[in-house]
């Protein structure tokens, strides 16, 4: 048995309702295991036999819509990915300092630079409060510096369909996929 760690995309905000209670019981009726969720985000942690995440993402993305009739976009990752993205941390000095303020945001493929690029250009012609901005692979690392709340740095779903994790969650569910 593999572990994996499913993140769902915007789940319990705007009306989008998903219990966690309710998730561990779709992902055991999915035939995983030992199902077990992190805060009221959707974080959900499980075993089952080693399988391509892309599969996982797809099988999960259905049952959540029929279950819970709405669609969500799923981001699986598996230990070894996930440790990569805790140790690709290009900013370990706000991850010791500030957790809170440090976000992974953990995409089905990597932005195009390109077009990032140009974004992240506009974007600070505009609105710049200081955010540190770093694309590694197919994930976006984001120091917010003093305040997520007051930043107007929101990724457009047409550059990255992902989904963002603050450090202190993102080394939970290092811990949970551990087995710990």
């Amino acid at each position: 048995m593999t572990r994996y760690v499913a993140l769902l995309r915007a789940v319990n905000v705007g009306g989008r309702k998903v219990t966690m209670k309710e998730l561990r019981e779709m992902a055991e009726k999915l035939g995983f295991a030992n199902a077990q969720t992190l805060l009221a985000s959707g974080n959900l942690v499980f075993e089952t036999k080693k399988t391509a995440p892309a599969k996982l993402e797809a099988s999960l993305e259905a049952a959540i819509e029929k279950t819970f009739g709405l669609f969500s976009d799923v981001m699986v990752r598996d230990p070894a990915e996930w440790r990569a993205i805790v140790g690709a941390n290009p900013f370990p000095k706000k991850a010791k300092d500030d957790p809170a303020h440090l976000v992974v945001a953990v995409g089905k493929a990597g932005p195009d630079t390109k077009a990032f690029s140009a974004w992240l250009e506009a974007f600070r012609a505009k609105y710049d409060k200081g955010e540190q901005v770093k694309v590694i692979g197919r994930d976006i690392f984001i120091d917010y510096g003093d305040s997520i709340g007051q930043s107007k740095l929101l990724i457009p779903k047409k550059l990255f369909t992902g989904t963002a994790r603050n450090w202190n969650t993102t080394l939970k569910i290092a811990e949970m996929l551990e087995g710990n």
